[in-house]
C-alpha cells in the first residue's frame, strides 16, 4: 500500500525561522511543504516551500504565499477591522483606489481557521509557543486579500487536460520571488489606503506585471 503523503512543517516553533527569498531574508512564521500540491516535474519550483507566512517589515501586515492544487503560487495580505476595506469582496473595491497586483485581486475572505494550517489562508499566534500544528490566533480578526498566478499568460505546472508543451508555450512560471514582490507591493497599497502614507518599495524589489487579461510581450 503506497505511503500517504503528508504535510511537513519546516517551521513549527514560536520563533520565526529565516527564509531566503527574492535576494532578501524573511522571518517565516509559517513554512510548509505540501507534497500533494508540489509539481511532480522538475522545474524552478524544486526548492520552493509550498506555504510561507511572514510579517511584512515595512507595513507590519501579515502575508502568505500558498501553492494551489495546480502547482501555481498565490499571494495574500491581511488587513484588520480598522481598515477601510475590511470585509469588502474583491469585486466591490472602488476602482479609484487603483490596487495593482498580478492578475488583479481574486480573493477576499476572513481567516480560514478550520482548515489545516499547511493549506489555510490564516495567520498563527506568534505570542505563544506552538506545540502542535493548526493553532490559530483567535484574538485578531483579519480579512485577507489575494491574487493568483494561473492566468492565460502564466505557466501552470500541473493543470488538468494539458500537455507540458501547451503549458509552457510563451508563458512564465511566477516563482516565489515574483509572488513575494507582489505581496509586499500589495501590502504597501493597502497601507496607503488606510493611512494615506506611501510605503516605498526598494528598487531591487520592484517589478512590472503583465496587463490584466493581456499577454506578455
Amino acid at each position: 500500500m503506497p505511503k500517504k503523503k503528508t504535510h511537513r512543517a519546516l517551521a513549527v516553533s514560536a520563533a520565526p525561522v529565516t527564509y531566503p527569498i527574492a535576494n532578501t531574508i524573511v522571518a517565516a512564521t509559517q513554512l510548509f511543504q505540501v507534497p500533494e500540491r508540489h509539481p511532480d516535474e522538475n522545474g524552478p519550483w524544486n526548492d520552493e516551500a509550498d506555504k510561507i507566512g511572514w510579517i511584512d517589515e515595512r507595513t507590519g501586515r501579515q502575508c502568505i504565499i500558498l501553492r494551489q492544487t495546480d502547482g501555481t503560487l498565490s499571494g495574500y495580505v491581511a488587513v484588520g477591522p480598522d481598515h477601510p476595506l475590511f470585509g469588502y469582496s474583491e469585486d466591490a473595491i472602488p476602482g479609484c483606489l487603483e490596487i495593482l497586483v498580478h492578475g488583479g485581486l481574486t480573493y477576499a475572505q476572513p481567516c480560514e481557521e478550520n482548515r489545516p494550517e499547511a493549506i489555510s489562508v490564516c495567520h498563527v499566534s506568534d505570542a505563544r509557543h506552538r506545540r502542535t500544528q493548526d493553532v490559530f490566533d483567535q484574538g485578531d480578526d483579519l480579512w485577507w486579500f489575494g491574487f493568483d498566478t494561473n492566468h492565460k499568460y502564466d505557466y501552470v505546472p500541473q493543470p488538468r487536460h494539458s500537455s507540458p508543451r501547451q503549458r509552457s508555450d510563451g508563458k512564465a512560471y511566477r516563482d516565489q520571488s515574483y509572488v513575494y514582490r507582489e505581496c509586499i507591493k500589495l501590502a504597501a497599497q493597502l497601507q496607503r489606503i488606510e493611512t494615506g502614507i506611501n510605503v516605498p518599495i526598494p528598487s531591487e524589489l520592484q517589478q512590472t506585471i503583465p496587463p490584466i487579461g493581456g499577454t506578455e510581450q
